[in-house]
């Protein structure tokens, strides 16, 4: 069906932009005019989990905080341990690089 609309000379709506790599975007981050920038709310969000774990808070512990609050994940789905595990471990890694 792709190769039937390239052939037709219709665009594909999948077809991405040529200067941004495949894969999801990182929670608290956008792409925007072809660069990544820091989401404000998301961002709240990532400095609230980490609030959290310096405060000697389990993962799982912060996973069950946002969804008692009622605070969904970017797709509106609960958050897990692993995900939270994920942001903070990335974030870690950021701090170490800027520090450079």
């Amino acid at each position: 069906m792709v190769l039937r609309n390239l052939v037709a000379g219709k665009k594909n709506s999948k077809v991405k932009p040529k200067n941004r790599r495949g894969g999801n975007i990182q929670f608290g981050w956008t792409y925007l005019d072809g660069s990544f920038v820091i989401d404000p709310k998301e961002h709240l969000i990532v400095r609230k989990i980490l609030k959290l774990h310096q405060s000697d808070k389990s993962n799982q512990h912060i996973a069950d905080y946002l969804n008692t609050n009622k605070i969904r994940t970017r797709k509106g789905g609960k958050w897990s341990r692993s995900v939270i595990r994920a942001i903070i471990i990335r974030e870690k890694k950021t701090l170490i690089t800027r520090r450079k």
